[in-house]
């Protein structure tokens, strides 16, 4: 059995690039702790950090056949790291902006004139629509979003297929959609509280 320790990143890869798995292992063993360490300092969350790491690991391993060292591993490892740093921390921010975008529109949707929200309102405005759904569509709505059933179980409950229940519970959200738009999700979720 070969001592993969003394072997350079070059010829390490080199074996990776045949699909030697002591290899890769060696190569993860040696990179893996130091990564770790700055990837967690990076993103202030050890969770992330680590996912980071596995998404890099698992690329590297997937693009093997055609992957070149410039260098060394310490310097692809160090380039990836950075860029999937940056993918996630903008990716964090998008998802910052949006949220804070949606909680803004949604206060300026439920706000009365005087500043106060108007929960109420809201919530009778969302059961007067419910209501003005058809019975059996109004029925397996509620089982769906109220009771928090799922289909198969709405469906042997009032003996009828999962795909009626389906269309049932589709025809229901296109009715509340066309009243409340993209942010009838949020409101459901919000008046649920």
């Amino acid at each position: 059995m070969a001592d993969y320790s003394k072997y350079t990143d070059h010829e390490l890869l080199t074996l990776i690039k045949k699909g030697d798995e002591q290899a890769y292992a060696v190569v993860f063993r040696k990179y893996w702790d130091k990564l770790l360490v700055v990837a967690g300092r990076r993103l202030n969350d050890q969770d992330e950090a680590e996912e980071v790491l596995q998404d890099i690991f698992l690329n590297l391993w997937k693009r093997r056949q055609k992957l070149e060292l410039r260098v060394g591993f310490d310097h692809y490892f160090a380039v990836a790291l950075k860029f999937e740093i940056i993918n996630r921390l903008a990716r964090q921010q998008r998802e910052s902006s949006r949220n804070e975008n949606y909680t803004r529109t949604i206060t300026s949707l439920v706000q009365d004139a005087s500043g106060n929200f108007d929960l109420e309102l809201l919530r009778t405005e969302l059961e007067a629509s419910i209501q003005a759904l058809p019975p059996k569509c109004q029925l397996v709505f509620r089982m769906s979003r109220e009771k928090d059933m799922t289909n198969k179980e709405i469906a042997a409950d009032l003996g009828i297929s999962e795909k009626a229940v389906e269309k049932h519970v589709g025809a229901a959200i296109k009715t509340l959609r066309t009243k409340f738009g993209q942010y009838l999700p949020i409101f459901l979720i919000f008046l649920s509280k």
